[in-house]
């Protein structure tokens, strides 16, 4: 072969070897200086629900009965009982037949309200929630029966204590109690604290932060 045609041959390859080489290289460069595309978006959409009078009823009538205000007492009772007959249209006590027993027990009374009968009414352009609340009442009165204690008996064969009696008496100390503790105040302290747990109900658990809260009675 001729020694010309194989050296231009030589360089002709050469050429053709570099501009591989140089457009490879031009092609990492153009990609390693590109920037990477990212995944379209989806559009979020937040939902917001619109805080109502009649979603917040629903919260506070999820609530029920509940004690807002307790009252410990200790309630003195006397059982005192003697029979008697009658003879001629007079009416005597029969000799031997006195029984009387006191003793006390210590309790507790518990009052608050039914938080499904309270209404609520949310006015957006007053910024104003109008809650009403109905009365307070006592809810349980109970005894705590280990507290027993017993100061003067009497008791008679002929006039035995029947379970009834006791029950009898039981119910009446509860209800002295109840009045003594209506008397200092029990119900206007379970009202104020049901208004003030409402008041951090709705603080807490709703976006009602710009609202005033007024409270009213029934």
């Amino acid at each position: 072969m001729n020694k010309k045609l194989v050296l231009a041959l030589g360089a002709l390859m050469v050429m053709v070897m570099m501009t591989v080489t140089i457009t490879i290289l031009l092609g990492a460069l153009t990609r390693g200086g590109e920037k990477p595309q990212s995944a379209p978006q989806e559009h979020i959409v937040e939902e917001h629900t619109q805080i109502t009078g009649e979603i917040i009823r629903s919260g506070l009538s999820d609530i029920g009965e509940l004690a807002t205000e307790e009252y410990y007492f200790t309630q003195v009772a006397t059982y005192d009982s003697t029979k008697s007959a009658q003879l001629f249209h007079i009416t005597f006590d029969l000799p031997l037949t006195h029984t009387r027993f006191i003793y006390s027990y210590d309790g507790v009374i518990k009052a608050g309200i039914d938080f499904a009968q309270v209404e609520v009414e949310k006015d957006d352009l007053r910024r104003l929630i109008t809650v009403r609340l109905p009365k307070p009442y006592i809810l349980s009165s109970e005894i705590d029966f280990d507290s027993f204690e017993l100061y003067d008996e009497k008791t008679s064969i002929f006039n035995p204590v029947s379970v009834k009696d006791v029950n009898d008496t039981n119910r009446t100390m509860l209800r002295a109690a109840e009045t003594a503790a209506i008397d200092k105040g029990l119900l206007e302290r379970a009202d104020k604290n049901a208004e003030a747990l409402i008041k951090n109900f709705l603080r807490g658990g709703y976006d009602v932060l710009e609202y005033a809260v007024k409270i009213e009675r029934k």
